[in-house]
């Protein structure tokens, strides 16, 4: 099986969000798969944008470009657009969450994704080089997550959604073969 990161086509060093909550329970729910059961406050995750001021992008037209965006701060790590959500959310349900998104106070068109199923896949991790376990992932179709290192995956199955939607989200292949 193949597995792939995922990676927004933008600039990282640049546009980023980051998650609001200072209590941790986002990171937690996010990083670590005993504290799926976490609950999100009105389940919505409050997010701010680090870029307006220092390099003045719009947001608007921000959210219009990307499909994929990173937030950096508080493990939340993926948010998707909306335009991803339509067209992933029923194909990979039983695999990921997505779970809307506010900033200052308002909705905004973009979602953290909680990836539901987890598995011990990297060994260990050097930037974005992994080691792998010697295992098989028979349940996972689309997306998982490494239960120790809170690393994501997604399989050939998710790139062929992105690519048939058009979405603007690029997958780095980490691995293929017996995974």
């Amino acid at each position: 099986m193949n597995l792939y990161t995922l990676f927004s086509f933008h600039p990282k060093e640049d546009y980023y969000f980051s998650v609001i909550d200072k209590q941790g329970h986002i990171f937690d729910k996010f990083q670590l798969p005993e504290c799926r059961e976490n609950p999100i406050r009105n389940n919505i995750i409050p997010i701010k944008e680090e870029f307006t001021k220092e390099y003045g992008l719009n947001l608007d037209d921000f959210l219009k470009d990307y499909d994929l965006y990173t937030c950096y701060t508080g493990g939340v790590g993926d948010l998707f657009s909306e335009k991803a959500i339509i067209a992933l959310k029923t194909e990979v349900q039983d695999e990921i969450e997505f779970i809307p998104c506010m900033l200052k106070g308002q909705p905004i068109p973009v979602y953290a994704a909680l990836f539901l199923k987890t598995a011990p896949i990297v060994k260990d991790f050097e930037g974005m080089g992994f080691t792998f376990e010697d295992i098989t992932l028979p349940d996972v179709k689309y997306a998982v997550q490494d239960e120790n290192k809170g690393v994501k995956f997604v399989t050939q199955a998710f790139v062929e959604l992105v690519k048939k939607h058009d979405l603007k989200i690029e997958c780095i292949l980490k691995t293929q073969g017996k995974i």
